[in-house]
């Protein structure tokens, strides 16, 4: 039988939703119940382990080149693709491990410069306010 979530070995990070974040959640999935799943697939970050690429049943990866990473959630469990949740780790008191969402997108769409530059420009002003 396996161990109980509670009793794994890393530690439980503490999750921070930008601004942003819901915006672009509010534009990619405009029906409140496809949302709420979404709501209920996040807190999964919670458990993330950066050794590991799944976060208990969701896949995420490192964005090359930049400290972002994204998290793939498929919300409506069709074959749109889902949405990519992109976030980075900042932790303004150590003692409190802290992961940022600071967005989202179409799954099948790729991430371009242009979208590269804003998360990093979100993440940019995560660490001024937040420190």
């Amino acid at each position: 039988m396996s161990e109980p979530i509670t009793e794994m070995e890393c530690p439980e990070w503490r999750l921070r939703i930008c601004r942003p974040a819901f915006q672009d959640f509010q534009r990619l999935l405009p029906r409140y119940l496809v949302r709420s799943e979404l709501n209920r697939q996040l807190p999964k970050l919670r458990w993330w382990n950066p050794d590991e690429y799944l976060v208990i049943d969701l896949h995420w990866s490192r964005i090359v080149d930049s400290e972002l990473a994204e998290l793939l959630v498929d919300p409506a469990n069709d074959d749109s693709g889902g949405v990519r949740i992109l976030f980075f780790e900042h932790s303004p008191d150590p003692s409190v491990p802290t992961l940022w969402i600071l967005g989202g997108m179409n799954a099948v769409e790729p991430l371009g410069s242009l979208q590269h530059a804003i998360f990093l420009g979100r993440s940019t002003i995560v660490k001024a306010r937040a420190d």
